[in-house]
């Protein structure tokens, strides 16, 4: 079964702030990053559930899952979420951040559905 995969609009705020940082070094880099991280998250239409539940998320009534993307000092999470046939990613963060606590998981998750409507 192929999910449905959704980029909210703040996972696409957290991308472009992340491409513009690179950017400063290198626009190829920052194409070839921004390209590579969105083919990364179209993989999530074939199997979400290999990634793992989020450490984070362990208290939330909603499951949320990490997909790592990137080597070594340059690896960030995509926190998303499975909602039947629809993956809905919601936030991108580089991983040495602080992990998302909680309530900002939360938050984020709130605030996507409201801005689809749901």
């Amino acid at each position: 079964m192929a999910f449905r995969v959704e980029i909210s609009p703040q996972a696409f705020e957290d991308l472009d702030g992340i491409s513009a940082y690179i950017r400063r070094g290198s626009f190829e880099s920052a194409q070839r990053w921004f390209n590579g991280i969105l083919a990364a998250i179209r993989t999530l239409r074939d199997a979400p559930q290999r990634c793992p539940v989020a450490e984070e998320s362990r208290q939330l009534e909603a499951e949320v899952r990490l997909l790592l993307y990137g080597k070594r000092n340059r690896r960030y999470k995509i926190y998303f979420a499975v909602h039947k046939e629809t993956v809905r990613v919601f936030h991108v963060r580089h991983w040495a951040r602080r992990p998302a606590d909680t309530d900002e998981l939360d938050d984020l998750m709130e605030d996507s559905a409201e801005q689809d409507g749901a």
